[in-house]
């Protein structure tokens, strides 16, 4: 019963973070071309470019907002 909690808490770690190849072309990309299969933990990254990261979406998720509302105004 323990090795079957055991697995299944493997998978779910694994599973949030390792981007799964789901066809031969993003099987090729990660193997071949370098593409990594982990996705960037921010928590990990340097404060610099934490805070750049987070500068950057809020801005894209800002222009995002600010285009829909000037977009339901001039309709």
């Amino acid at each position: 019963m323990k090795e079957k909690e055991e697995s299944k808490k493997e998978e779910s770690t694994t599973s949030s973070s390792t981007v799964v190849s789901f066809n031969e072309a993003t099987d090729h990309y990660q193997k071949i071309m370098g593409v990594p299969s982990q996705r960037a933990d921010l928590n990990s990254m340097p404060k610099a470019l934490r805070w750049f990261s987070y500068f950057f979406y809020t801005v894209i998720i800002l222009g995002a907002i600010l285009f829909l509302v000037s977009w339901f105004i001039h309709r």
